[in-house]
């Protein structure tokens, strides 16, 4: 069966039909021919960057860093020299793979991230969020919580002075708050997914780099 032509139609229909992310990137790893042979026409630049931007996040939602390294790669580099939205794909990309978190957090709130887009950058880091506090239950038994907030995007300073609002996010999880050492005592999470060799894999290098801070 022949896909519909590509367009901006098409992404958002498929951005709104997906269930789930391995959906998101199955379809659209079938549009890759076509956004290639539009990049070889010279074709709609906006279409194409929003496409490789789609496909991109749908990678990071799989956790398939080293994938998105070669899309990055794949990617007619006459479209992202001149692609302020694809070169700051490729700068996401640079913090996630390195863990900065304090980075991946800045830009993806930060960076002009257009309309259609929004939706998945937003997906992306509720995920990493979540990612990172099941992280950090399995690799601490006791932390600060300015450090704590740190990892999670929320704001340091304020968790440092005992915030409760910020508190009450940890505590929420099943985490415990001991207030006359000032340290958040973290509950192992259950993971939201059953584990594989690749998630026991990523964890055993985030404990390894936390290890070292």
């Amino acid at each position: 069966m022949d896909l519909p032509p590509l367009t901006q139609e098409q992404l958002s229909s498929i951005l709104t039909s997906a269930a789930t992310p391995s959906e998101l990137y199955d379809t659209l790893s079938q549009y890759e021919g076509q956004a290639l042979l539009l990049a070889d026409s010279k074709g709609d630049q906006e279409l194409l960057s929003l496409f490789y931007s789609f496909f991109f996040f749908s990678h990071l939602l799989l956790e398939e860093l080293s994938e998105a390294r070669m899309l990055t790669k794949r990617i007619p580099q006459n479209l992202v020299e001149n692609n302020s939205l694809l070169q700051n794909c490729t700068i996401l990309l640079r913090a996630v793979w390195q863990r900065s978190h304090e980075h991946v957090y800045r830009y993806l709130r930060e960076m002009p991230w257009p309309e259609p887009l929004e939706p998945l950058v937003q997906r992306y880091e509720v995920y990493f969020q979540n990612k990172t506090l099941e992280e950090l239950s399995y690799t601490y038994e006791a932390i600060r919580p300015e450090t704590a907030a740190n990892y999670l995007g929320l704001d340091s300073a304020a968790a440092q002075q005992g915030n409760p609002d910020i508190l009450q996010k940890f505590t929420n999880c099943g985490w415990k708050w001991d207030g006359e050492a000032k340290l958040l005592h973290p509950k192992p999470i259950a993971p939201a997914h059953g584990p594989d060799d690749r998630q026991v894999k990523g964890l055993r290098e985030v404990m390894a780099l936390l290890g070292k801070s």
